[in-house]
C-alpha cells in the first residue's frame, strides 16, 4: 500500500456559498514515501518476519469467522478451537501437513470438524473398551446359573444352534387364522402381480 503526499493548497472561498475550503499537511508527511519490499526474501527472512504456519492459519480463521453471522460463525469459531487443541495434542509437522493439503480456509474448517470428530469417536472407543475390560476383570466369568461364561462374543452370521432355534419356536404366538390361510396360499410381494389363473392354466 502506498500513500500519497497530499499537497497543501491555497484557501479559496466559493462564490455561490459562504463558506471557505482549507486543504493542507505537514511539510514532513508530504516527504514520508514508504519503501516496498524485495519480492525475493530469503526462506530465513520469511522464517523470521512471518508467523508460522499454524499461527498464520489460526489468524486467517479468526479473520474469516469475524465476517461471518449465525451458526456459520460459530461453526468457524468452533473449527479456531479445534485447531489450537490439535496444535496441543498432535505433533506439529502432522497439523502443518493438514494445512497444507487442506488448500484453504473453508476447507480447513471442514477438515478440522472432521478430524475432530474421528478423535472424539476414537477417544469414545477407548474409553468404552477400557470399562469394558475392567468390568470383565472385576467380575467373574460365571453367568447367573453357575454355567461358565464365553470369553469372546459370537460373531454375527454364524447359523444358530439347535437349542436358540427350539427356544425362538417356543417363544413365538400362536399363529392366527389369517396367518395360517396366508402361509399355505403364499403370499408375493407388493410389486410381483402373478399371472391370473387363467393364463397358467
Amino acid at each position: 500500500m502506498m500513500i500519497r503526499p497530499v499537497v497543501a493548497f491555497p484557501c479559496q472561498q466559493t462564490a455561490l456559498v459562504n463558506r471557505t475550503i482549507c486543504c493542507s499537511s505537514s511539510s514532513n508527511e508530504a516527504s514520508y514515501i514508504p519503501k516496498l519490499e524485495p519480492f525475493s526474501r530469503s526462506k530465513l527472512d520469511r522464517m523470521v518476519k512471518d508467523p508460522p504456519l499454524i499461527q498464520k492459519s489460526e489468524n486467517d480463521i479468526a479473520d474469516y469467522c469475524s465476517t461471518l453471522e449465525g451458526d456459520r460463525s460459530y461453526s468457524c469459531w468452533r473449527a479456531y478451537f479445534e485447531l489450537k487443541d490439535l496444535e496441543k495434542e498432535a505433533p506439529k509437522e502432522e497439523v502443518e501437513r493438514m494445512i497444507i493439503e487442506s488448500g484453504g480456509v473453508k476447507s480447513l474448517i471442514g477438515c478440522l470438524h472432521g478430524i475432530t470428530e474421528i478423535r472424539k469417536a476414537k477417544k469414545q472407543s477407548e474409553n468404552e473398551n477400557g470399562s469394558e475390560a475392567s468390568n470383565l476383570n472385576s467380575s467373574e466369568n460365571v453367568t447367573a446359573d453357575g454355567g461358565k461364561r464365553r470369553e469372546c462374543p459370537v460373531p454375527d452370521g454364524l447359523p444358530k444352534s439347535r437349542e436358540e432355534m427350539e427356544e425362538e419356536e417356543n417363544g413365538k404366538m400362536p399363529d392366527s387364522p389369517f396367518t395360517r390361510l396366508l402361509r399355505a396360499k403364499g403370499k408375493f410381494p407388493a410389486w410381483y402381480s402373478p399371472a391370473p389363473d387363467h393364463e397358467t392354466g
